[in-house]
């Protein structure tokens, strides 16, 4: 398994540029909970996930990130608080 996890971070990609097709709120669901699921200190879990997905909600997160030319052509946006 370390190996896995070690290949993934090795193999990372920066994606700015999404294609134009609708995410199913089922799949949209598995990545939220797999971020829920992640360690956390003491199993203290302190985040908060919230998903944008809808258009002028991905602008003005556009405005706020230094990502924001590519969160606002995405399809949905995941934060984590």
């Amino acid at each position: 398994m370390a190996n896995d996890v070690f290949e993934a971070v090795r193999t990372v990609l920066a994606v700015r540029e999404y294609a134009d097709k609708e995410i199913p709120a089922d799949v949209v669901r598995r990545i939220a909970e797999a971020g829920r699921l992640t360690a956390s200190s003491s199993n203290g879990q302190p985040w908060h996930f919230i998903v944008v997905s809808e258009r002028a909600g991905l602008q003005k997160l556009g405005s706020l990130v230094r990502t924001g030319p590519y969160v606002v052509n995405a399809r949905a946006a995941v934060i984590v608080a």
